[in-house]
Order: C-alpha cells, then sequence, then structure tokens
C-alpha cells in the first residue's frame, strides 16, 4: 500500500505566482528514514518552471536564493 503526505508550505514571492508543498512518504521498516520531497513551482509570463529537492531521513528544501536567480533569468530570457 502507498501512503504519503503532503504538506503545502508558504511559497516564494517570485514569478507571477507561484506554489510550494512538500510530499513525505514512509519508505517501511527496511529503509531508515522517510522520502522527503519539497516542489516549487513558478509560472512567469506564459512559462512554467519547477524545482525539486529530495532527502531520504531529513528535510529537503530548495534554496530560494536559486529559486530567485533561475526565475530572473527566465524573466529576462521572455524580454523583447
Amino acid at each position: 500500500m502507498f501512503k504519503a503526505t503532503l504538506t503545502m508550505e508558504q511559497a516564494p514571492g517570485v514569478g507571477d505566482e507561484a506554489v510550494r508543498f512538500r510530499e513525505t512518504i514512509p519508505m517501511g521498516p527496511e529503509h531508515p528514514g522517510d522520502r522527503n520531497e519539497q516542489f516549487t513551482v513558478v509560472r512567469a509570463g506564459n512559462t512554467i518552471v519547477t524545482f525539486t529537492k529530495l532527502n531520504i531521513g531529513g528535510s529537503a528544501s530548495f534554496r530560494a536564493d536559486l529559486v530567485n536567480r533561475q526565475v530572473e533569468r527566465l524573466r529576462n530570457a521572455q524580454r523583447p
């Protein structure tokens, strides 16, 4: 049986719209720790970009400064 927990997190203040959530999946007794994955989805103009970070047995978080830089690059690429 597959079980996962989804938790909404505070979205980064980048792009036109953004959401962030975390998925936690118990790995079972044969594997120590849980699978912990953070997803960040950002819309900038008509483009959607996703960022994911995965960790087993600990918390996973994608660095905010990297998200900010990548979204800024995306915005610059869309300018005429």
